[in-house]
């Protein structure tokens, strides 16, 4: 006589139900990632310092993750768009962005209706780097030092270049301006390249850009650097003292690089990303290359970065609002 089929009791059925439910569940993958491809936009064109940074820790994750970083540049608005894109991505780890001090700390303040919240609206897993801004004037200026040049300021206009209005070197310089109670002037360009065009021919008095930039210029005789934006010496331009040394205490504006994703991102990716970032940028191939790049490596922990960034955010608020900056 066959026998006849055992059927499952409930709480069996219950436990299996449970075990196939918790296989599927957000905490299974991101246990087992990165399964597929991990794609890290970049807001700004190619050659620049986030694109340069992001293809640095695209290669080093390939290399552990065994799974393809892609590196796509998505330019436009001041970086807005790209980071707007990752913004609405899903929140699985295989969207992130090369998040820097102008698209989540400087634009939300100067671009109207800029479509997204730089803090709720992201996870922000590593601040890894910094840069500081160099202040250059021509080979022909009279200003041998800052204090020159805020002294001849304080008797006359002096204009400054940027590349354009609410950019990093525009709060720089009206930053020095705040501080120091100095008369200058607001010059903004289309970009650095042109600014910087002007300041070599001395048509302009001086502008901030990053230190890396005008360094093989001031090698060259073509510019002289009178100071850096950092609270602490520029680790490529160690002869050049900081504004806070060179007569302006308290004075600092800093880039900043961090890989970040969208808001509500499992722990454990962000955690498996973190502890990346933090090996890649320990390596010191690494931190030479970036070095002569004119970037310091600053890695953070998951809870220390997304606190950076909220601080940043508000000291660029007050920058902006100081300057009454407002995107072009």
């Amino acid at each position: 006589m066959p026998k006849t089929p055992r059927t499952l009791g409930f709480s069996t059925f219950a436990m299996l139900f449970s075990s196939l439910v918790l296989m599927m569940s957000p905490t299974a993958k991101a246990q087992d990632y990165p399964t597929k491809p991990i794609k890290i936009v970049v807001a700004f064109g190619p050659g620049g310092g986030s694109d340069t940074l992001a293809r640095m820790l695209g290669q080093k994750m390939t290399e552990t993750f065994k799974q393809p970083v892609v590196i796509e540049n998505r330019p436009g608005a001041g970086g807005s768009i790209g980071t707007r894109e990752v913004q609405k991505a899903a929140p699985d780890g295989y969207t992130l962005i090369l998040a820097t001090s102008s698209t989540h700390g400087i634009n939300p303040w100067v671009i109207k209706n800029v479509g997204y919240d730089a803090v709720k609206d992201f996870t922000h897993i590593a601040v890894f780097a910094n840069t500081d801004y160099a202040l250059a004037v021509p080979a022909n200026s009279p200003y041998k030092s800052l204090q020159e040049l805020v002294a001849a300021a304080k008797t006359k206009p002096i204009d400054y270049a940027s590349s354009g209005n609410g950019s990093t070197s525009h709060l720089a310089g009206a930053l020095l301006g705040q501080m120091t109670k100095a008369n200058l002037v607001h010059v903004p360009y289309k970009s650095s390249d042109t600014a910087r065009t002007d300041v070599l021919g001395g048509q302009v008095a001086f502008m901030f850009d990053n230190t890396a930039i005008f360094l093989p210029f001031a090698k060259g005789g073509k510019v002289r650097l009178l100071a850096t934006s950092g609270l602490s010496r520029s680790a490529s331009a160690k002869d050049i003292p900081t504004l806070a040394e060179a007569g302006v205490p308290g004075y600092e504006v800093m880039g900043w690089f961090a890989l970040t994703g969208p808001a509500n991102m499992p722990p454990a990716v962000v955690a498996t990303l973190n502890r990346e970032v933090q090996r890649i940028m320990a390596q010191p191939d690494i931190r030479e290359k970036m070095a002569t790049l004119g970037f310091d490596s600053m890695p953070m922990g998951v809870t220390e970065s997304p606190a950076y960034v909220s601080t940043q955010l508000g000291r660029y608020k007050a920058m902006v609002q100081a300057a009454g900056a407002q995107a072009d």
